[in-house]
């Protein structure tokens, strides 16, 4: 075995502890933009009275943590509580719409009726807290912990917080991304109902769609022919632009299928342990049909935990800096025994030329957690290349390092797999295209030991540097 492959496996196998971070900064994409313009805010009333609000029993932590050298603005309680309540609205609005009657609590503070908001004191200066994650997420939530060790009573029983930061005032910037279940965003004088829309910021938007991301959410878009015209712009996509702007902004429907299960959305609280861990297997399987021009998913599962929605993503993958804002998804409910079902109308999608996807078939808990599995495809020339017409990927290194080689369907020689560039008993990991399955033979011409393969594999482990010949089979 080779070293880099050693190393490969190795990485392959370590388990990491820390959380995933949701950076937001995107590159632009040609695409359909919203042209609509209508505002989309909430009354909330005038006066000094605090705004009304729903608290449950596990509510959103909120925290304002402050650096040695930059003050909370004095207002910042009441400016921010109604700002808060404006977003559980929306929240609710938005979920009504799918028939969730659900509210994202809320914590109070009795003898004021205004949120509670838990003020943290920084260890250090404003310019120790980056937006790079890699210096700041972690210093921020160690100091937060620390905090909490002794004011315990501060804090909700959930696992959700809200960061807010001071606007900087020495010109750098700050965390501003979903972290986990944590998100971080800028308070200034201007984080306020009254400043919707803003025509010169996307923070206030910005701030609902981090939290969407500390709320379990993912980046999606509007689906491009029933959402988008009549809908405008999904929150998780590029809503923290036209939500600050007042224009047209929503939850799709499997947005609002997660908070519908999030844990700061029950009231009362379910029997379920919050996010608790499921075994779980998913097989699911995708036939074209060209004259419906969709793609029929079926499939089945498995877990030991109950499975309250199917949510199927169309990711196209347009390089790095995609980061998912582009998946439309779709969702539905979980068939009898066990069973996937869903149709996906290509007319939904913007890019089906000669894009790559990835397909993510999620099972969403009744408890909130989620686990999913990832297909891929490609379109060519319009035409989705899976069965008779797809092919599977044959990488030299583990999780698809090293050269990568694209073999359609049909078999293949050690000569065969040399005038194509993959080396005599070199794979060591493969990605399949969808319908498709692949045997591999330690032998020339299909002789010798096997392996077959029904799903992508990171490593072949018992089968590294072991392919002297391979099949690759349609098998819908």
């Amino acid at each position: 075995m080779k070293n880099r492959k050693q190393l490969c496996f190795a990485l392959l196998l370590m388990i990491s502890s820390g959380l995933l971070m949701t950076a937001c900064k995107k590159a632009p994409v040609s695409e359909p933009e919203t042209t609509d313009a209508k505002p989309n805010t909430l009354a909330l009333g005038t006066g000094t009275t605090p705004p009304s609000f729903v608290t449950n029993t596990k509510n959103l932590n909120i925290v304002m943590f402050v650096p040695t050298d930059n003050s909370a603005l004095a207002d910042y309680k009441t400016r921010l509580t109604s700002l808060l309540v404006h977003f559980q609205g929306w929240f609710h609005t938005e979920m009504l719409r799918y028939g969730y009657d659900k509210y994202m609590g809320l914590p109070k503070i009795d003898s004021t009726g205004l949120v509670r908001f838990i003020e943290i004191p920084a260890q250090f200066a404003q310019s120790a807290y980056p937006y790079d994650a890699s210096i700041s997420a972690t210093k921020i939530l160690n100091e937060i912990a620390a905090y909490k060790a002794t004011h315990a009573s501060e804090f909700s029983n959930s696992s959700h917080t809200l960061i807010l930061l001071p606007n900087r005032t020495d010109g750098g910037d700050q965390p501003f991304y979903g972290y986990g279940k944590n998100c971080f965003a800028v308070d200034n004088a201007n984080m306020a109902v009254d400043k919707i829309p803003n025509a010169t910021s996307n923070l206030l938007g910005g701030m609902l769609h981090e939290l969407g991301h500390g709320l379990n959410l993912p980046h999606d878009h509007a689906k491009y022919a029933s959402e988008q015209p009549t809908l405008g712009t999904s929150l998780m996509g590029s809503g923290n632009v036209t939500f600050s702007k007042g224009q047209p902004t929503f939850l799709t429907e499997v947005d609002a299928a997660i908070l519908n299960r999030d844990e700061v959305f029950q009231n009362p609280l379910p029997t379920e342990i919050p996010y608790e861990a499921a075994t779980t297997t998913i097989n699911a399987q995708f036939a074209y049909n060209a004259t419906t021009q969709a793609f029929n998913v079926t499939g089945s599962f498995t877990s030991n935990k109950e499975v309250n929605d199917i949510l199927i993503y169309m990711d196209p993958d347009l390089g790095s800096s995609d980061a998912d804002y582009n998946a439309v998804a779709w969702r539905s409910n979980p068939g009898t025994g066990n069973t996937i079902s869903a149709t996906i109308p290509f007319s939904e999608l913007y890019y089906k030329n000669n894009e790559a996807y990835n397909i993510r078939v999620k099972l969403l808990l009744k408890n909130g957690g989620n686990v999913s599995k990832t297909y891929s495809f490609s379109f060519l020339n319009g035409v989705p290349q899976i069965g008779a017409n797809g092919s599977a990927k044959f990488h030299q290194n583990a999780s698809y390092g090293g050269y990568g080689i694209s073999l359609p369907v049909g078999q293949y020689t050690t000569a065969d797999l040399i005038s194509r560039g993959i080396s005599n008993n070199d794979v060591s990991s493969v990605n399949l295209g969808l319908g498709v399955k692949v045997i591999m033979y330690d032998g020339d011409n299909f002789t010798g030991s096997s392996i077959e393969l029904t799903s992508s594999s990171t490593y072949v482990s018992t089968f590294n540097d072991k392919a002297s010949s391979i099949k690759v089979i349609a098998v819908n």
